[in-house]
């Protein structure tokens, strides 16, 4: 309710106060571009219902023999580009925020055509109304690609707040002065989403925490997904997914995916096997639960696995290759090394090194600012109060070095 108010009374008071500035804006587009002054187009608001969205008009009319338009960056003209660096061409939008159609801040509303595109995490940028500034806008705008841009819609949606939209409205006047990230490198505008939904993965490892891989894949959005396993072609099934090949085959048909993961629940065995990739080209995709909760001001290494009702909290930096498993919990700072195993229910305080290749058992806890050498293992339950060197096990409660 407080929103809405914010957003009511800044849209009339803002349509008022800018009336000048909006005819003479007018006037200009009538001159430079001819008529109409305003495109107006069907867009998806909240929980998807359409309405129509207004701005000022920044392109020319311009069509090829079949009548087609052309591409964006031949109708664009010197005029309209300096309308939009200069956002101007939004500010009709503000009609559409006082009929509650938008909102001052929130997603971007995008086109129609996406609607049926989008993951189910993806989606949820609709649980609010679009906005004519957002969350996205003042973190890169049309210069981040479609997958960033969604994750900080989504995040907006979890963490809005009427302080969070007064500093994002802050920080869009700041970058408008700027005109930073206006355009994508390549395009006038943002490329044309196509989503995951024919994207084709590969899974390496045909295992349970394979099954597991493949769900928080679908999630994701990716719905072409086939195993590979040196088990085949005995094992030809894993779940719900085909196995079509050993680890020879993956290597020998990389072009055919757009991203591999290894789903092996070995650390050695997943780090030679990502090794192997990385040198090959692969296309090493991380994924991350939508139920988890991961800082933006955390890393997560490619090939990386969060699973569900996880947390990785800020500045903390996950290697390649590991695998946050279920319910586990990694604090703040901590720096976890490649081919690490966070095990269901596993606590990680803040400020922990955790070296290369290490298992953290299941429900294992470790204290705050410890540091634990390359390929050491913790066992379930343990209670790491003290530093551990490389190649040891650790057990008990406190944890001490098995003999």
């Amino acid at each position: 309710m407080i929103k809405r108010i914010f957003d009511i009374v800044i849209s009339f008071f803002g349509i008022i106060l800018l009336s000048p500035l909006l005819v003479l804006i007018g006037w200009n587009i009538h001159k430079n571009l001819g008529s109409p002054v305003l495109f107006l187009q069907q867009r998806p608001g909240k929980h998807g219902k359409p309405f129509k969205m207004i701005k000022f008009r920044s392109m020319r009319d311009a069509v090829d023999a079949s009548g087609k338009p052309l591409p964006n960056e031949e109708r664009m003209t010197p005029f309209g580009r300096k309308l939009r660096s200069t956002s101007l061409d939004e500010f009709p939008g503000l009609w559409n925020v006082l009929k509650g159609d938008m909102s001052l801040v929130g997603p971007r509303p995008l086109l129609m055509d996406y609607l049926p595109l989008y993951s189910s995490v993806q989606y949820r940028r609709h649980e609010v109304r679009p906005g004519i500034t957002g969350w996205a806008q003042v973190n890169g705008r049309n210069a981040i690609g479609w997958d960033d841009k969604f994750k900080l819609d989504v995040w907006y949606v979890d963490n809005r707040s009427i302080f969070l939209d007064i500093k994002i409205i802050l920080m869009t006047l700041k970058k408008v002065v700027s005109r930073e990230g206006v355009n994508s490198d390549k395009e006038i505008t943002m490329p044309r989403f196509y989503g995951n939904k024919n994207k084709a993965l590969a899974v390496l490892g045909a295992s349970g925490h394979g099954k597991v891989v493949a769900d928080i894949a679908e999630e994701n959005g990716w719905n072409k997904i086939v195993f590979f396993d040196d088990a085949w072609p005995s094992l030809s099934k894993n779940g719900a997914w085909e196995v079509v090949g050993g680890t020879l085959e993956l290597f020998n048909s990389l072009d055919s995916y757009d991203g591999v993961v290894v789903a092996i629940g070995n650390n050695n065995i997943r780090y030679e096997k990502i090794a192997q990739l990385k040198d090959k080209g692969a296309n090493l995709v991380t994924l991350i639960h939508p139920s988890s909760v991961v800082s933006k001001y955390s890393t997560i290494g490619v090939g990386s696995v969060v699973v569900a009702n996880s947390v990785v909290n800020a500045y903390t930096n996950i290697g390649l290759g590991a695998i946050v498993n279920t319910a586990s919990s990694v604090g703040h700072d901590c720096t976890i090394g490649d081919a690490v195993h966070i095990c269901p229910g596993a606590r990680v305080a803040g400020g922990v090194n955790i070296g290369n290749q290490c298992w953290i058992g299941v429900g294992a806890s470790v204290r705050q600012l410890i540091k634990i050498g390359n390929n050491t293992v913790i066992g379930a339950g343990a209670a790491v109060v003290s530093n551990f060197p490389d190649n040891v096990t650790a057990i008990g409660v406190p944890a001490k070095i098995k003999i």
